[in-house]
């Protein structure tokens, strides 16, 4: 159900952006694809893909409404989506404990930064706003990812 509702809203960003661009960009992480590395093991395929998806310019999301702000917190969730449904067909939470507990707090951020109306807002990056929380937590929680699912491997 979490799956839904977090793929839900992600499709919601993506649309919201791309009604917003202009142009497109060729920058973009490549598609995802759902498989796993020879030896069973998640992190060798998606490692590279989470850090493609988190690579970006610094400060993209110093104004957490902006458009290029939301492309990139789209890129990450589609990847973090991804991978959450490579993990529920490779053991699920029992056996990728702690990056299923980062990919819940990312998915919370995801809703967050979309109940918040963080896209378009220009006062999302004021003081007091929780936009600027909620794009920190999405980009953070994709680079935590990484780290979540070499220690699951390891442990």
């Amino acid at each position: 159900m979490h799956q839904h509702v977090t793929r839900l809203l992600a499709t919601a960003l993506i649309l919201t952006a791309a009604a917003c661009t202009t142009s497109g960009s060729d920058d973009k992480p490549a598609a995802t694809t759902k498989t796993t590395s020879p030896a069973g093991k998640l992190s060798a395929a998606w490692t590279p893909k989470l850090k493609a998806a988190t690579k970006t310019d610094t400060g993209i999301c110093n104004q957490a409404g902006d458009q290029a702000c939301a492309e990139h917190l789209t890129d990450i969730a589609l990847v973090v989506d991804d991978l959450e449904t490579a993990i529920n067909g490779a053991g699920g939470a029992a056996a990728y404990p702690k990056t299923t507990a980062q990919i819940g707090k990312v998915n919370a951020a995801v809703e967050a930064y979309t109940e918040h109306e963080c896209l378009g807002d220009e006062n999302a990056s004021i003081q007091g706003s929780p936009c600027p929380d909620d794009a920190r937590t999405i980009m953070a929680g994709g680079e935590a990812l990484q780290l979540a699912l070499a220690a699951d491997e390891a442990g």
